[in-house]
């Protein structure tokens, strides 16, 4: 692939990355609106609640309240399988903006695999397993996904951190998702699971509008 090709499909990875975060942001709100409610405390409580039913609760075929749940399934696994393909690219693209040391290069060659793998055990968890129906399937590929997450998360980091030409301060957005999925993995709530995507979301806007226009000076550069 051309220098200029690649820089193109960058610009369109990062770019790719920010509207992934925008969608699942929008239809997961709208996914909490139409769940038809219930949680595991209170099946009869009306609609959803932001602190007692979990994001998996929208994958639901079948609410806890015991209604159909269709139309917040669908945005459900529609907002995660969008984010998916939006968010692995993504991170592959990053890496042509880190450093070239042959650490560093391991590090993000091995943070690309993991940033697949947890994006297909994403798609696994969403379109084979949903929580009612199968629960222990369910939770095993939602925490191994979390935690291809948090180890390519980490990767990153370090290698943010070791290059002298990258800004630092975004190496903390990766920190601040790997230390909300370690919070998620001690204390297994519905808030701290949320407290992922919040930070995810976060840390996406941030770090991929920031490569974007790195990439974009960069281009420029070479003109």
């Amino acid at each position: 692939m051309g220098g200029i090709t690649l820089r193109i499909w960058n610009q369109m990875a990062f770019i790719l990355a920010i509207i992934g975060v925008i969608q699942f942001i929008l239809l997961i709100s709208i996914a909490m609106v139409f769940y038809a409610g219930g949680n595991e405390s209170n099946p009869a409580a009306q609609g959803y609640s932001f602190l007692l039913n979990s994001l998996s609760d929208l994958g639901r075929t079948v609410a806890w309240s015991g209604k159909n749940n269709l139309i917040s399934q669908v945005l459900f696994g529609i907002a995660m399988i969008l984010w998916g393909i939006s968010f692995a690219p993504s991170i592959q693209a990053l890496s042509s903006l880190l450093l070239e040391l042959k650490r560093g290069r391991l590090f993000t060659k091995m943070g690309i695999i993991f940033a697949y793998i947890c994006v297909g055990l994403l798609f696994c968890e969403v379109a084979f397993f949903p929580v009612d129906l199968q629960p222990q399937l369910h939770g095993v590929f939602a925490a191994s996904s979390y935690f291809s997450l948090l180890v390519m998360e980490i990767l990153y980091a370090l290698v943010m951190l070791s290059d002298k030409n990258y800004p630092h301060k975004y190496a903390i957005c990766f920190l601040a998702v790997a230390v909300a999925i370690i919070n998620y993995f001690i204390f297994n709530t519905p808030l701290s699971q949320k407290l992922i995507s919040i930070t995810i979301s976060i840390a996406t806007l941030v770090v991929f509008y920031n490569a974007w226009k790195m990439n974009k000076k960069r281009a420029l550069a070479y003109k």
